[in-house]
């Protein structure tokens, strides 16, 4: 069960049509020129909320930094703030910060053209954490910032959590009762977290919207309890400003947070993960990645800008033409940066071609990336 049939919480289509709004929540999408401005401002909503609280700001890190040796790359704000919780030396009331991210999953199946990524490789993200005596008030901070900071209706706010999570259970019906509550929907893995530490686990709830049209919610966040087999270690409250500002405004995709502008009219079965090709090499490059050597880091980036290749290949899109979409992107991610990739980028990418076209020992992958460019070429 995805929705919960609560007659109390039926969809807002009607209301929404009835009133004319652009959708539920009064927004209308946003252009690519006004993306970057509006993950900025909820980032900052957030950081005025907490530290409005009392709340301390942490330092964000590269998401190449290796700060957390579990991971290839920062996935999350926990990779930071693990070494407080660890040491039992969360302060009072908590510490937050922003973060930049990647998980890798998506690379896995870019070359599956009946794979369709719900979301991107890289992303911010927005977290806190709380010592374990103020679990239920971090609990509330949360809600607050959804409601007060956001201005969200509980209407539009569902909460997926487990029978077995009384102590959540308690925090989230303290607020809302049980018309917000969707419980035990899911598989018990989807409310548990790993953190790559022996005898540290998490269990958490999601915190959904409900989609701009009135149908359905999509998760934006997760409240987790992070503890060993002894005790409670904090409360982590983690928000995503790309899935929220989906959610509000009713963006088609998460990268339209950050979208790759040239690519709106490719075939649809290439185009999101032909931005995230894009996305993801750029961030990792311009924290000084390159696609070789033999660390792990490198040669997930390899694949990233090799797949680059395919779809450009798929789509038709002459590497000059790509030069400007990449360097496009990266002027508009990065305005007031020195930085720029996007040539270098290109290069790599052309060597890559210019090598693996007369190369025969080719992985399965390779001989795909190599089968299109041959295609390409014979047009």
């Amino acid at each position: 069960m995805n929705n919960i049939e609560n007659p109390n919480f039926v969809a807002k289509k009607d209301l929404h049509e009835k009133t004319g709004e652009r959708n539920i929540y009064g927004k209308e999408k946003f252009s690519p020129e006004k993306a970057k401005e509006h993950v900025e401002s909820i980032i900052d909503d957030f950081k005025d909320y907490y530290s409005s609280l009392g709340y301390r700001e942490e330092n964000p890190v590269l998401i190449s930094s290796g700060v957390d040796s579990t991971v290839r790359f920062v996935g999350s704000q926990i990779s930071v703030l693990k070494p407080y919780f660890l040491e039992k030396r969360v302060p009072t009331p908590g510490i937050f910060m922003r973060q930049d991210c990647v998980r890798t999953k998506n690379i896995n199946r870019f070359l599956d053209e009946d794979f369709m990524p719900a979301w991107g490789s890289y992303f911010p993200n927005m977290g806190a954490i709380a010592p374990p005596e103020r679990i239920f008030e971090g609990c509330q901070n949360t809600f607050d910032f959804f409601e007060k900071k956001l201005q969200i209706d509980p209407e539009n706010i569902l909460i997926r959590i487990s029978s077995t999570d009384q102590d959540l259970i308690d925090a989230c019906r303290k607020r809302y009762g049980d018309r917000n509550l969707e419980i035990d929907s899911r598989d018990i893995s989807y409310y548990r977290h790993k953190l790559g530490i022996d005898g540290v686990r998490g269990r958490n709830c999601n915190i959904a919207l409900r989609n701009s049209d009135g149908e359905g919610f999509s998760d934006v966040g997760n409240l987790i309890i992070i503890e060993n087999s002894e005790s409670k270690l904090c409360l982590e409250m983690s928000i995503g400003p790309s899935t929220s500002l989906k959610q509000i405004f009713g963006l088609d995709h998460v990268q339209d947070c950050n979208p790759v502008v040239g690519l709106e009219s490719v075939d649809k079965k290439f185009r999101r993960k032909f931005e995230d090709s894009i996305i993801t090499s750029t961030v990792l490059m311009r924290e000084g990645l390159r696609p070789f050597g033999q660390h792990n880091r490198n040669r997930i980036l390899k694949r990233y800008i090799q797949s680059m290749s395919y779809f450009r290949s798929r789509c038709a899109i002459k590497t000059e033409e790509l030069l400007k979409i990449i360097s496009d992107f990266e002027n508009r991610e990065f305005p007031k940066s020195d930085i720029n990739v996007s040539g270098v980028m290109v290069e790599f990418l052309e060597a890559f071609e210019n090598e693996i076209v007369s190369k025969k020992d080719l992985t399965e992958e390779q001989q795909k990336i190599k089968s299109a460019l041959l295609l390409l070429n014979k047009k």
